[in-house]
């Protein structure tokens, strides 16, 4: 984490604030005091930097936090499908970049209160819902929900292989 990143986020602490990730984005909670205007251009001005330090601090430890096992396995997925189904590389490394959003996700992703529609953040309540491969739940006659949760979690996952030193493949968008 940067000094930068270190001393804003100390200065939340100070004043019982807190901060999270969410996709690219920062949620910002007050604590009994407000937080000053000036600390808050000041999260904006570090947005990506604070956004990569919470994100790698959130992982928990195993050998796939290691940056280079997450190179490693882009490499040789690109690769086994370019080979596997005669594609031509960009459409290859499009594959592998979305297997490893999947893989980030599976991994790290945020999983919603079951009671929660993951797209809309409304309660299910009554309404008929979807239980997603990953647990989550979203409103089943909603498509806007199943189209924000896949925009929010490949964004986040996104967010995350970023903050590894991954970026996506030219033309890939997340």
């Amino acid at each position: 984490m940067s000094v930068a990143a270190h001393e804003l986020l100390a200065c939340l602490a100070e004043i019982g604030a807190t901060v999270r990730p969410a996709g690219n984005h920062l949620l910002l909670q007050a604590g009994a005091k407000p937080i000053p205007g000036d600390l808050v251009k000041r999260l904006r001005d570090a947005k990506t930097d604070l956004v990569r330090a919470l994100v790698l601090a959130e992982q928990p430890a195993s050998i796939s936090d290691d940056p280079a096992w997450w190179r490693r396995h882009y490499i040789v997925r690109a690769i086994d499908w370019q080979l596997s189904g005669d594609r031509p590389e960009a459409q290859a490394r499009g594959l592998a970049w979305g297997e490893l959003l999947n893989e980030w996700h599976n991994r790290y992703g945020r999983r919603w209160p079951e009671w929660q529609c993951a797209g809309c953040d409304a309660p299910i309540g009554g309404l008929e819902s979807l239980k997603l491969g990953d647990e989550n739940r979203i409103h089943l006659n909603r498509l806007d929900c199943l189209l924000a949760f896949g925009e929010r979690w490949r964004g986040e996952a996104a967010t995350g292989l970023r903050a590894l030193g991954l970026d996506p493949p030219l033309g890939f968008h997340a």
